[in-house]
Parts: structure tokens; sequence; C-alpha cells
């Protein structure tokens, strides 16, 4: 507990802002042609109209668990490589000093 106390003002701040630019990039992704493209075509997993999907079962169950794998992981993995690069940043100026 005495850890997650240090500094998490800065934390929060840093996640708050990987947070909201990653937001903006996927807002700005969805106004793009290619997305307008995809939404009028729709996704049939391989299939054609009225088909069952040509997917394996058994990926319809691990699929959602890779997607929030990726949409969480993603900012969490930037936010802190950001941090140790500020942290190393930091050490450096202070070493010099």
């Amino acid at each position: 507990m005495k850890h997650l106390k240090q500094q998490w003002k800065t934390r929060t701040s840093i996640v708050l802002v990987v947070s909201v630019l990653v937001s903006l990039l996927l807002v700005s992704l969805e106004l793009t042609d290619w997305a307008a493209q995809i939404n009028q075509q729709g996704y049939s997993h391989g299939a054609a109209e009225g088909e069952k999907p040509k997917i394996a079962p058994i990926l319809m169950y691990i699929l959602p668990f890779v997607k929030e794998l990726i949409l969480i992981g993603v900012p969490m993995l930037l936010t802190l490589g950001i941090a140790k690069l500020l942290g190393l940043i930091k050490r450096v100026v202070k070493n010099k000093a």
C-alpha cells in the first residue's frame, strides 16, 4: 500500500494522458473512409450471407479475450514505457547535476 501512495498524482496523470491519446486516435480512426467502408459492408467471418461462420467454435471464446488483452494491454505497456523513460531521463539529469 505504501508503494501505491508514492507519486500517485503523477502516475494517475500519465495513465489519463495516455488513455485520452489512445481514445483520440481511435475516434480519428473511426472517421476515416476505411472505417466507413467496413461499417457499410459488415463482416461475415468468411461466410456468405445466411450461412454459418467458417470460424472454429473455440476461437469464438478466445477472440474476445484477445480483444480485451489488446485494448487494455497496449495502453498499459505504453504507459509503463513512458514512465520508465521519464524515470531514466530524471536519473540521467540528476546524475549530471
